[in-house]
């Protein structure tokens, strides 16, 4: 005769028939398949979303909008314009600026943002910026769509006040149209002493950069050479400069008014970086 199983102590007792009570058995099933809903669906999203997945930003400098367009969608991503301006160095239509940057990792449908350049030049009025300081003529001009250009000093008891206002070698009046993006030539006043400004750092940066460089220093650009790897528009906005005379050593001091030589280039072997870690190799 078979004799019941006393080893099983009380408290397995009570947890066997806890878990075997139909109302907490249908609770444990439906957590189960709550979690495997939960999981399966984060799986389905992961694939068809490509969770973590980064696609690398192509290059559509240079392109008209209708070929950056279809570069962008057959990388699975869009584009919105945020600006545009009128360089006269890049061709008419054509993207000018991009953000992200090229090769920049961004996920899909992603929006590029865009700055063309503009078909037609936009005019703009010439503001008077005469008796103001250089400060204050400079953000005004800025503000107005312009650019300083050539920086000139002549003996005058105010120091750094706008004299004249030139464009092109002619003096330009208040409310003259001029295309925007122009260069305002500027003529200040020196002061009461022959002051000296230290040689900037010029390598390594765009034209563009060097620019509002030299304006802070009160210099200007002298002799602008490109070398033979520059070839289009593009190359010339992208190109750096690896090449400056007078060179920024210590010390090296220059009168105010004075122009600074630069050589550029897009090859990438004489960015400064690329030559110091070859001299130190």
């Amino acid at each position: 005769m078979a004799t019941k199983n006393n080893n099983s102590s009380p408290v397995a007792e009570k947890l066997k028939m806890f878990f075997n009570h139909y109302v907490v058995k249908s609770i444990l099933i439906l957590m189960f398949a709550g979690l495997f809903i939960f999981y399966g669906t984060l799986v389905v999203l992961r694939h068809y979303t490509h969770h973590g997945e980064a696609l690398s930003v192509p290059d559509v400098r240079g392109m008209t909008l209708k070929e950056a367009e279809k570069l962008l969608q057959s990388k699975k991503m869009r584009y919105q314009l945020s600006d545009s301006v009128y360089v006269t160095s890049v061709m008419p239509g054509t993207v000018f600026l991009q953000s992200p940057e090229p090769d920049a990792k961004v996920k899909e449908n992603r929006n590029i943002f865009l700055t063309v350049n503009a078909l037609a030049p936009e005019k703009v009025k010439m503001p008077h910026v005469v008796d103001l300081s250089f400060r204050q003529a400079k953000t005004m001009l800025e503000s107005n769509g312009l650019n300083v250009g050539q920086i000139t000093h002549v003996h005058y008891i105010a120091k750094d006040y706008v004299l004249k206002q030139s464009y092109r070698g002619e003096e330009i009046r208040r409310g003259t149209e001029i295309l925007k993006g122009s260069e305002i030539d500027l003529v200040l006043g020196l002061g009461l002493s022959n002051e000296k400004t230290p040689v900037p750092n010029l390598l390594g940066n765009t034209l563009i950069g060097a620019r509002d460089t030299l304006t802070k220093y009160f210099l200007n650009f002298g002799v602008i050479d490109y070398d033979q790897s520059v070839i289009t528009s593009v190359d010339s906005v992208n190109s750096f400069i690896y090449r400056q005379r007078p060179a920024a050593d210590v010390g090296a001091m220059l009168q105010l008014g004075s122009s600074i030589d630069v050589w550029l280039s897009v090859d990438e072997a004489k960015k400064p970086d690329a030559i110091q870690e070859k001299e130190s190799e």
